[in-house]
């Protein structure tokens, strides 16, 4: 079996990179554009929010003002008013 790439491009530079974990000290460029990159392709913003715990509070308080509206369903009742036990399909 032969290579379609040449060597230095499959395995990479033979004096860095084999074998030492993670890097003394990453290239924060190349890391950069690998989040916005990953961030792009799973549909998110390619930026953080700066304040993430504001943004977390503000879906908080629109999902608490949905559900006292009645927009939004809550879901099965209570643990306390449920079964203790899962449906079954077997008869007793």
């Amino acid at each position: 079996m032969t290579h379609h790439k040449p060597n230095r491009a499959v395995e990479g530079d033979p004096d860095h990179g084999h074998s030492r974990g993670m890097p003394r000290r990453p290239d924060e460029d190349e890391l950069e554009q690998r989040t916005v990159r990953d961030r792009e392709e799973a549909g998110l913003p390619a930026r953080a929010p700066e304040d993430p715990e504001a943004e977390y509070r503000a879906a908080q308080d629109e999902i608490d003002r949905e559900v006292d509206a009645g927009e939004l369903p809550t879901g099965e009742a209570a643990k306390k008013d449920r079964d203790p036990y899962p449906p079954t399909r077997y008869e007793r």
